[in-house]
């Protein structure tokens, strides 16, 4: 698609071909011969002299300039820009060769040898059209690098001096006769560069493709798991639609914003969105801090876990101390949002730790790395709970044996849970 922003890839690529370019230009610069020749014209010679600096203005803006915003508008004026160049690098011989004095006409030799040097450079330009990534661009750089071609060797076939043989003797000793073997066989193998240039091209595309959506995959964990587990999943190449279920030891940690409802019906939807949006963030980046794993957001709420894919070492104490950065963070930002004339935010926050099934669940549609067991639930009513204690972080004594409690905190001997016969005690968190 023409008008479609570049991707990072895209620009990349035509950073590479611009400095090949650019390093073209500096060589063809140093190696040019800048001397006027008698009989051209030299306004035609100062074209074809200043020509490897249009390159190397052209590889400037490609390295310098262009962007993923700005890269299609770029490309074509660069692209257009280019074959322009390389054409007008020519005009000094075809005005010579095809248009000087009858005189210099008749005199003329070499016309036909021409004929084997306007091929060799042509697959070098071909092949940097595979930088640009795009069919569109590739196919307008393979037309404009075939089409002086078929003009030039319209000239050379029709000009009054060239005739075609297969006599070696006589292609030895006149150099207006076209070696029509030779040029059947640069025809071939030009169409069959192309073809193959298209191909080669293709797949580019495909692996490109590959790569973004493993990239796309890479952006996905970032936003679920802490950097250090993405790192290790990444460097033990697991994959996690690939892992079977089974049974782990996980701290669940469930948190949710006190009034949400109530104060929601009274905002904009925007608002509403830009708020969860700013709770969610700094609650994710606590859970990472701590070597959580994102489980899913419910509306207000953020359910986390500690212990997926793999334990990181003691998954409660991660939890309960992921729970007091949160409690921080959250009045840092009520700090700022008293500041600005906005409400404050409260929220609670409820922990529990038990064994769980980790793994994928769903259809090959729509699959979802998920926990499930009891302990999500009862995590889930623990964070629920704090409404009844006056406090807004309460964890389990599941998780209290295993993180030795300091501070202040109390007891709650057999807490009924909601369609749980057997009660559990709970220990209210003063923090």
């Amino acid at each position: 698609m023409l008008a479609k922003e570049a991707t990072k890839w895209e620009v990349t690529a035509l950073r590479y071909l611009a400095s090949f370019i650019g390093i073209l230009a500096v060589y063809i610069i140093v190696d040019q011969d800048y001397k006027f020749l008698p009989d051209h014209n030299y306004l035609l010679q100062v074209i074809r002299m200043a020509m490897p600096f249009g390159f190397l203005f052209i590889a400037g803006i490609w390295f310098f300039i262009v962007t993923e915003k700005n890269y299609i508008i770029w490309l074509l004026i660069g692209l257009i820009g280019l074959h322009g160049l390389d054409f007008s690098r020519n005009l000094p011989d075809l005005a010579y060769n095809w248009y000087g004095k009858e005189e210099v006409l008749l005199q003329l030799s070499g016309v036909g040898k021409w004929t084997d040097y306007i091929f060799p450079f042509v697959p070098m330009k071909l092949v940097c059209g595979l930088l640009f990534l795009r069919f569109w661009p590739v196919f307008l750089h393979v037309l404009l690098t075939i089409c002086p071609l078929v003009f030039y060797l319209f000239l050379q076939i029709t000009h009054p001096s060239t005739f075609f043989s297969n006599d070696w003797e006589l292609l030895q000793i006149d150099s207006n006769a076209i070696n029509s073997w030779f040029l059947r066989e640069n025809i071939t193998g030009l169409v069959f560069f192309v073809l193959a240039v298209f191909a080669i091209f293709i797949y580019f595309r495909t692996v490109l493709k590959a790569t973004q959506k493993a990239e796309r995959s890479n952006v996905v964990l970032g936003r679920y798991f802490s950097p250090d587990v993405k790192n290790e999943i990444e460097m033990t190449g697991g994959s996690l639609d690939q892992q079977k279920p089974k049974d782990l030891d996980v701290a669940i940690l469930f948190t949710d914003i006190v009034g949400f409802t109530k104060m929601s019906e009274k905002m904009d939807p925007k608002d509403v969105l830009a708020l969860l949006s700013e709770y969610q963030a700094i609650m994710v980046g606590s859970i990472f801090k701590h070597n959580g794993t994102v489980d899913k957001f419910i509306g207000d709420a953020v359910m986390a876990n500690f212990g997926t894919p793999k334990s990181a070492g003691n998954d409660a104490k991660n939890a309960f101390d992921c729970a007091l950065t949160m409690n921080a963070k959250l009045k840092e930002w009520n700090k700022s949002r008293i500041d600005k004339g906005l409400p404050v935010i409260e929220h609670r926050i409820g922990i529990h730790y038990g064994a769980c099934v980790v793994g994928n669940i769903g259809s090959e549609l729509r699959t979802e790395f998920a926990v499930i067991g009891d302990p999500v639930n009862v995590a889930s009513r623990i964070c629920v709970s704090c409404k009844e204690f006056d406090t807004n972080f309460i964890i389990s004594k599941d998780v209290a044996d295993r993180i030795g409690l300091t501070g202040n905190w109390d007891d709650i001997k057999n807490y009924k849970i909601r369609g749980r016969k057997q009660g559990i005690d709970l220990v209210k968190i003063y923090s």
